[in-house]
């Protein structure tokens, strides 16, 4: 098994390697370092031989990306270096994690994100929404934490769909040896949401208590795949917006926030539906999208 990271030619985006990295101290795993160009040629032809010198071209930038790339990483940790051009960089991401048989694979914030935040562009959207192994990404600047991953902290919708994804998030905390804690982040005053429906009729103990049901669920089904994992929950946490809401979250050093995929996406694929796509975008540690399993 494996951790995959993309490492483009950009070699001041280091957030990607910071978190594959750490990733690869607390696990164990090999760290493939796969630097893919885009092939802007495709399928045409220059027989005057100007697209060899193209791609010639692009993969000495690769090869020095990837030499810049293990450099940033240190003498503590041996990637396998893989260049590859390709007319798709997420598909040949995606082809290099099934025959590497990854983990997760590891991208980083699109360049216009705020530091230290998350924000999607083209290749880590469609990442985002047709990968079939979990997806972490790396907020803009991020920088490893010493010790590795310390905590899986995993939002939960407040309802019981996604009680579906204890198998995911079983198999995630044992591979990284974390206990788990459950939370549920929502949004109140005005906003088209579970809590402020039932806010609005008064009865936000209820829905507390009702989310708090799922919460144990979901954990209770943790525990039996997962014996040796700490496993704990009654974490409600509610602001006026998004971004209010994920800061009065108590974030500590080495957190990993895990977040299931849409019930209405794909099976066995991960999909990120609007509020999954707020949590990811606020966060202010690392995220990965798991996909939602084939049993749901």
């Amino acid at each position: 098994m494996s951790i995959v990271v993309g490492f483009g030619s950009d070699t001041r985006n280091a957030a990607p390697l910071e978190l594959a990295a750490e990733l690869s101290r607390t696990t164990g795993d090999e760290l493939v370092l796969v630097s893919v160009v885009q092939d802007s040629w495709g399928s045409l032809r220059d027989f005057a031989g100007v697209d060899d010198e193209w791609r010639a071209d692009v993969r000495e930038q690769a090869e020095e990306a990837i030499a810049t790339a293990r450099k940033h990483l240190g003498p503590d940790i041996e990637p396998v270096p893989v260049t590859k051009t390709a007319t798709s960089v997420p598909q040949a991401l995606l082809d290099e994690c099934i025959a590497r048989r990854a983990r997760v694979l590891v991208a980083g914030s699109a360049s216009h994100g705020a530091l230290g935040r998350i924000a999607f562009g083209s290749t880590n959207d469609r990442l985002a929404h047709s990968s079939a192994v979990p997806i972490a990404l790396a907020p803009r600047g991020y920088r490893s934490h010493d010790d590795g991953i310390q905590r899986l902290v995993v939002a939960v919708d407040p309802t019981a769909s996604d009680v579906a994804l204890h198998q995911p998030i079983a198999d995630l905390a044992s591979w990284l040896k974390v206990p788990v804690e459950i939370v549920t982040f929502a949004v109140r005053s005005g906003s088209r949401t579970a809590y402020s429906a039932f806010a609005d009729q008064g009865v936000q103990r209820a829905w507390g208590t009702l989310v708090r049901n799922h919460q144990q669920e979901l954990a209770n089904k943790i525990r039996e795949l997962a014996p040796d994992t700490e496993v704990t929950t009654d974490q409600v946490t509610t602001a006026e917006r998004w971004s209010l809401a994920l800061e009065s979250y108590q974030w500590r050093a080495g957190d990993l926030l895990a977040v299931g995929s849409s019930r209405h996406g794909p099976v066995a694929r991960v999909f990120v539906g609007s509020t999954a796509t707020r949590i990811v975008n606020h966060s202010p540690v690392p995220v990965v999208l798991l996909p939602r399993p084939r049993t749901y």
